[in-house]
């Protein structure tokens, strides 16, 4: 009776494995690889969700002349911005994985064993190499290569994308806390000077000698001041939140004022829109990219050429007991149940929704630019216009106190003038945030909020 027992021994094997560690590659790898890929893909975007604190960057103080390189600091701080960043490592990863499927792959196997037969034991030790060299697949593998290539320039408009959008981000928050605290600060002015005036006028009123009706309608205008003033506390307390998240800081005492951007015509603005749009760079690339993969599986349909050579010889006596092969093989689908036709029409869908959602940006964009290009245009006149408002009732103003003094104006008067003054500087200041907002979208959106800044 004969008895067959093969005992692997792992330590020869994995030592002898290593020895070729640097070349061996092969197609189970690459697929592993893929897995892993997409697997970190997965983890990263849970870790995305996380609360993680991130040590804020050191910044300058926060005045408009380093207003461009605190922004920086900001964006490239960002956790958005981190995770971008990382998904063009794993794009640059990924063709890397895809550009050794043209070198010469090389597989070394062994296996050692114990072997007995008519109470006769045999200890037996195997090797097998086996080299494979694509030599020809009719462009197939370079267009799946260069498709790899269009996804890391893909990530790296988005990257950009993102950066451009985060300093959009920081660029409003700093105008909107910028502006209400100026608010504030007319609003807390306004009521002290109104206050005394207040005071005179509910003596006057105890005395009986003015007009009860005038004095009400000043004490509700004062009033009226006062809760606008709280209002405008709550929506600095926001601004001021919302002001330190997007710089990741804890306070934010000296505040400097931002310019607006410099802004050209509506046609100006368009053409350098299309033309340096991160995000319309973006999907062009991803539609060029989509088209290389499709024509990639095109070319499979065609027959490949490999080189393949092996060689298996055992431990005793390998040059009479080997065997060896050396040859060319050709590989051709005939049929493959239709997979690889599902999958060139899958592609052509994705090329098909890819141009569509590039038409549709490219018409949200245009319309995005429009409206706020319009309203650039009426906050930059309702300012002007303001400007002089603020003027006149300064004016207003200064004459009913030069009048009080002669006593040919009254206190109310004289109350309701300074509280229509510091209701007009507010309408001002809210007009000049409307005004720089819209200076700093039209810039974002033609694609010059920070241009020429080197992200990483």
């Amino acid at each position: 009776m004969k008895k067959n027992l093969y005992i692997s021994f792992h330590h020869l094997i994995i030592g002898l494995s290593v020895l070729l560690i640097g070349c061996q590659t092969n197609q189970l790898g690459i697929s592993n690889s893929k897995k892993y890929v997409e697997n970190f893909r997965d983890i990263d975007n849970s870790l995305s969700s996380l609360d993680i604190k991130i040590k804020p960057p050191k910044y300058n103080s926060f005045t408009f002349n380093n207003a461009r390189t605190n922004i920086k600091k900001a964006v490239i701080s960002h956790p958005k911005f981190s995770r971008n960043l990382e998904s063009i490592k794993i794009a640059k990863s990924n063709s890397k994985i895809l550009k050794t499927n043209k070198e010469t792959q090389i597989n070394f196997q062994a296996i050692s064993g114990l072997s007995r037969q008519d109470e006769k034991n045999e200890i037996g030790l195997t090797g097998t190499i086996n080299i494979v060299k694509l030599l020809y697949d009719y462009g197939s593998t370079d267009l799946a290569i260069k498709a790899e290539e269009q996804k890391i320039q893909t990530a790296e408009f988005e990257l950009l994308s993102q950066a451009e959008e985060l300093a959009l981000l920081a660029y409003q928050n700093w105008v909107n806390l910028s502006i209400q605290r100026q608010i504030l600060s007319i609003y807390d002015t306004g009521i002290n000077k109104a206050a005394p005036l207040v005071e005179k006028i509910d003596q006057i009123s105890l005395s009986g000698i003015a007009d009860s009706t005038m004095i009400l309608k000043a004490k509700k205008e004062y009033s009226e001041s006062i809760i606008n003033m709280r209002k405008a506390e709550i929506v600095e307390k926001k601004a001021e939140s919302n002001f330190k998240d997007i710089f990741n800081i804890n306070q934010i005492d000296n505040l400097g004022v931002l310019k607006p951007k410099t802004i050209k015509s509506y046609s100006f603005h368009e053409k350098k829109m299309i033309a340096n749009s991160s995000i319309l760079k973006a999907l062009k690339i991803k539609i060029k990219s989509l088209k290389m993969t499709k024509q990639s599986l095109l070319s499979q349909k065609k027959p490949n050429l490999t080189f393949r050579a092996g060689v298996n010889a055992p431990a005793d006596n390998p040059l009479k007991n080997g065997s060896a092969n050396v040859g060319i093989l050709v590989n051709y689908i005939y049929d493959d149940g239709g997979k690889l036709n599902a999958e060139i029409e899958s592609l052509q869908n994705q090329i098909n929704y890819a141009e569509e959602d590039y038409k549709n940006y490219l018409k949200n964009l245009k319309l995005d630019l429009l409206v706020t290009y319009k309203s650039f245009i009426g906050a930059r006149d309702t300012r002007n216009n303001l400007k002089e408002l603020v003027t006149l009732s300064e004016k207003v103003r200064d004459n009913l106190n030069d009048q009080l003094s002669t006593g040919r104006a009254k206190l109310q008067d004289v109350l309701t003038a300074e509280l229509n003054l510091s209701s007009n500087k507010i309408l001002f200041l809210n007009t000049e945030r409307e005004f720089l907002l819209n200076s700093y979208k039209i810039n974002y959106l033609s694609g010059s909020l920070l241009s020429g800044v080197k992200w990483y």
